[in-house]
């Protein structure tokens, strides 16, 4: 079956039918059972999915600018690849603006097929402003409600993923939830990161709670994040945790999570990414019991326990004993950002460098002989990334002129994480340019970079991004970009 657009893009109009000219070079290829295609034409559907999925930017283009050019280039280049090239727009989709998310739900429900195709729906670059439009006229046009968002949902009935972000917030309602969590039962990942709007808190309120009777026991999601949702209930953990048996990327920095709720989490699951970061009902030796005995959390990669000591700290010394001789062998990023972690403690963080590529000691009451040891020969150290943010021992003086200083040493190091005045001290001394280092800046955190590295940065952990020192986990592969990067990697 052919496809007809004028552009290849959601916001142009897309007619989904087979040409008379389609049909009737059909007809004569029957008659004269001659395939004149050229080779490229006749690889199976699955090929052109692996190929055509390359084409597809893996960060999408920021603000009025055409999106799948080079699809557009291939749509348009001959009768067979015509066809095929829906498949892959159609699998992911990408919404900035609301008129662009209307007119694709015109086509998905006019066009069942083409929403059978759909399997993510990706709001993380989506954006409410602009157009030379007032938030006022946005409402009045009706492109993104709720009614319009659960539409998309329905005609997606085989979606695997839907990443949405604070911006959306005030677009999901308790249908929007239903569908998600009560009625795809295919889907694998939901991201809300930031969202804290009252009608999105009211919606899960009203739809995730233990007495909700059209609560299904058990939700299929594997990767779910909740990062930043400061507004949700605590009975939407105590409801919603207990029914995933399924989990393996779990993201709740900064939410309400208890640590009855966490204990709650079926043991089938099996979570390898796990961010409790600036969780403030949670307590510290709850939380260290929870990492130990819980078996869902038995083969952790990513363990991200990062918060600010002037507001809350999670892990005490006694915790920080507890807990980091016990740690999973297939560990490979750890933040722990805040603890109460001294030099007394350098003889358990000494055994985990060999093995950790990421590792976050912000806040904490090391000395520069004890950073300086992490790097020690006969400890082999894997790490890629170091975060040393608020240590009152770190200077550019002492990062540079301290025996067995690390940024002149040839490590592992890639990426060294300082308050903004020790990048900036350090940046001033030319010791650093000599010793390969640059300045770098996201947001609000400052960066050492090593440069001419011959390592891209790409983990498989890392599902699909090359970036270091993330703090959001991600629920989908790619790189990192928009919202989710200002908070995972800005904030």
């Amino acid at each position: 079956m052919g496809f007809h657009s004028k552009e290849f893009e959601y916001e142009d109009s897309w007619d989904y039918e087979t040409s008379s000219s389609q049909k009737k070079a059909n007809r004569h290829r029957r008659r004269d059972d001659v395939d004149d295609r050229a080779p490229i034409e006749k690889l199976p559907v699955e090929i052109y999915d692996q190929i055509f999925s390359y084409l597809i930017p893996q960060e999408p283009p920021s603000g009025y600018k055409r999106r799948n050019s080079d699809l557009s280039a291939v749509h348009k280049s001959s009768r067979t690849l015509y066809a095929t090239t829906f498949s892959t727009i159609f699998q992911n989709a990408t919404f900035p603006h609301s008129p662009v998310y209307s007119k694709f739900l015109d086509q998905i429900t006019t066009h069942p097929a083409l929403g059978a195709m759909v399997r993510r729906m990706d709001f993380s670059q989506y954006t409410s402003v602009g157009l030379g439009r007032t938030g006022r006229m946005n409402m009045e046009m009706q492109n993104l409600t709720s009614k319009t968002l659960t539409q998309g949902l329905q005609a997606a009935f085989n979606l695997r993923e839907f990443l949405a972000q604070e911006a959306l917030g005030p677009d999901i309602g308790a249908s929007v939830i239903e569908e998600l969590f009560l009625n795809l039962s295919l889907l694998e990942a939901v991201d809300f990161c930031g969202a804290s709007a009252s009608r999105f808190k009211e919606a899960f309120a009203e739809v995730i709670h233990p007495w909700n009777p059209r609560l299904p026991q058990t939700i299929h999601l594997q990767r779910l994040s909740l990062h930043e949702c400061t507004t949700l209930a605590t009975t939407v953990f105590t409801a919603l945790l207990p029914r995933l048996p399924n989990l393996t990327h779990l993201d709740l920095s900064h939410t309400q999570v208890t640590d009855s709720a966490l204990m709650a989490i079926p043991e089938s699951a099996n979570i390898t990414h796990l961010s409790l970061s600036k969780c403030a009902r949670l307590n510290g030796e709850n939380v260290v019991t929870f990492l130990l005995e819980h078996r869902a959390v038995r083969h952790l990669k990513v363990l991200n326990l990062y918060y600010d000591p002037s507001r809350y700290r999670l892990l005490s010394a006694i915790d920080v004993e507890d807990l980091l001789p016990a740690l999973p062998k297939s560990l490979v990023s750890l933040n722990l950002t805040g603890a109460s972690i001294t030099s007394e403690h350098l003889y358990l963080i000494l055994p985990l460098v060999s093995r950790l590529e990421e590792l976050s000691l912000g806040h904490t009451e090391l000395t520069m002989e004890d950073i300086n040891a992490i790097f020690a020969p006969q400890w082999k150290s894997s790490l890629r990334y170091l975060d040393l943010t608020g240590i009152s021992a770190v200077t550019p003086n002492s990062l540079h002129f301290s025996t067995n200083a690390i940024l002149p040493q040839a490590t592992s190091l890639q990426v060294l994480e300082l308050s903004e005045k020790n990048v900036t001290g350090c940046a001033k001394l030319q010791a650093t340019k000599r010793c390969g280092w640059s300045e770098q800046s996201y947001g609000r955190r400052s960066y050492l970079a090593r440069k001419d590295v011959d390592d891209d940065g790409e983990r498989l952990w890392k599902m699909g991004s090359k970036r270091w020192g993330n703090r959001k986990i991600p629920c989908n592969f790619g790189e990192v970009g928009g919202i989710y990067a200002y908070y995972g990697l800005g904030k």
